[in-house]
């Protein structure tokens, strides 16, 4: 009995450890690293060919659209720049000053080659208190 029990515990302890295993090389598989601008320079040149994600803000007047659909423009964090080849949907937020995300490969002609591309929503946020006058009308409004 002692025996039966043990092979079960055996079983047990090596399924576990293959799942374990195969959940451990699937993250790291598709683990992507995050990086600014800055960084991405400063990681060259054993960044090329290394799959990344880049943010910064789109430099205003770099957007170019190509005949076949593709997207040029290029990102920039303060620190540096760095010019952006993206074909696919465009997201609609997507416009000079915006911030961009990039996901892709950085090649060493400098060109970054993304295959995905997100564009963080501009909101603003403003007090009501502002829309109302004194006596909670709205302001402009007579009673």
């Amino acid at each position: 009995m002692l025996k039966g029990k043990m092979k079960f515990i055996i079983a047990i302890g090596a399924i576990a450890f293959a799942v374990a295993y195969l959940v451990y090389g699937g993250v790291r598989e598709t683990m992507v690293y995050y990086l600014t601008v800055e960084e991405l320079h400063a990681r060259v040149p054993d960044v090329y060919g290394e799959r990344v994600r880049v943010s910064g803000n789109v430099i205003p007047g770099t957007i170019k659209h190509g005949a076949d659909g593709a997207l040029a423009f290029s990102i920039s964090d303060g620190g540096g720049a760095v010019d952006v080849n993206y074909n696919g949907i465009v997201p609609d937020v997507f416009k000079d000053d915006v911030e961009a995300v990039v996901e892709g490969v950085y090649s060493e002609s400098g060109v970054f080659q993304a295959d995905i591309l997100l564009a963080k929503c501009p909101t603003k946020y403003e007090s009501t208190e502002a829309l109302y006058n004194d006596q909670g009308a709205p302001q402009g409004a007579s009673y």
